[in-house]
């Protein structure tokens, strides 16, 4: 179809990326590795920006006072920090791309894509993300513990206080270095299994804002053959579970799932151990 007749010229590359997730640290190690020039270029810019007139005259003009000034210097040191991450990362794609070191997977990402795939490969895709169901769990528990006092589950509230505890320890609630667990889907339904275990401070806008199709830049960590699983909370805290707390889990696994389920709220064994098979991926970013 001719698009001139339609009065619609498409663009000939997509130049804009809002990243949504970024692991800065990561991605500055990587370009450094790649290309260092890359990342001296960046930070002098960076500096030099933060040096130059506008800020001053800024500083002048709103700042009267100390705290007015504090505050328009944090802001404008802010800035200048997302800017230094959003353009270490596009430089990091435009080099992963020169030097074709991305597997690109135009399309799903299914069974036979998942066949040349390897462990420690850096891949691309376009994906939906979606909350694990574990969280969905923990948001619709937390809601029912809120209301069931109005509507006389008192008891059921109370009981459930102590599944929620379970779920706290599991999902590393409240922890400094806790995890969101995503799960991009390239189609339905998505086989192999993907799960990207994402630190709160890794999100660029408000977790909410996420959820949607976007490219996602990938390293494979772990392969997941059919007859093997993995524990979410492993994922989850970003640290081994001990022992202890693996058999405290399996043993409370049946009736946590047949409670909540009564409760509506869908969970299976497989959302907790994590069933194969299935890819384990570290977010360098995702973008739209």
């Amino acid at each position: 179809m001719d698009h001139a007749s339609m009065g619609f010229t498409p663009p000939k590359k997509s130049a804009f990326k809002q990243f949504v997730i970024l692991d800065a640290d990561g991605v500055v190690a990587a370009l450094s590795a790649i290309d260092g020039g890359q990342i001296d270029e960046i930070l002098t810019r960076s500096a030099d920006e933060g040096t130059g007139e506008v800020g001053g005259q800024l500083d002048v003009r709103v700042a009267k006072g100390g705290a007015k000034r504090a505050r328009t210097r944090k802001v404008e040191e802010e800035v200048r920090r997302a800017r230094t991450r959003h353009a270490t990362a596009a430089k990091l794609l435009e080099a992963l791309h020169a030097q074709e070191a991305l597997g690109i997977v135009d399309g799903p990402l299914d069974l036979e894509a998942a066949e040349q795939i390897e462990e420690g490969m850096v891949l691309q895709f376009r994906a939906d993300l979606r909350l694990h169901p574990l969280h969905q769990a923990d948001q619709m528990l937390r809601s029912f513990i809120e209301v069931a006092p109005a509507f006389g589950e008192k008891q059921s509230g109370a009981e459930m206080r102590e599944v929620l505890k379970m779920w706290s320890t599991m999902l590393g609630t409240g922890r400094q270095d806790g995890r969101l667990l995503i799960e991009p889907h390239t189609a339905e339904p998505q086989m192999p299994r993907l799960v990207l275990p994402v630190p709160h401070n890794h999100f660029e806008i408000d977790v909410s804002d996420v959820v949607g199709e976007v490219t996602v830049v990938a390293q494979v960590e772990r392969i997941l053959g059919e007859d093997e699983s993995f524990p979410a909370i492993r994922m989850l805290r970003g640290a081994p579970a001990s022992d202890l707390e693996r058999q405290a889990i399996e043993d409370a696994l049946p009736g946590l799932i047949d409670g909540l389920g009564q409760m509506g709220i869908p969970i299976a064994q497989d959302d907790v151990f994590i069933s194969g098979p299935a890819l384990s991926l570290r977010a360098i970013c995702a973008h739209r």
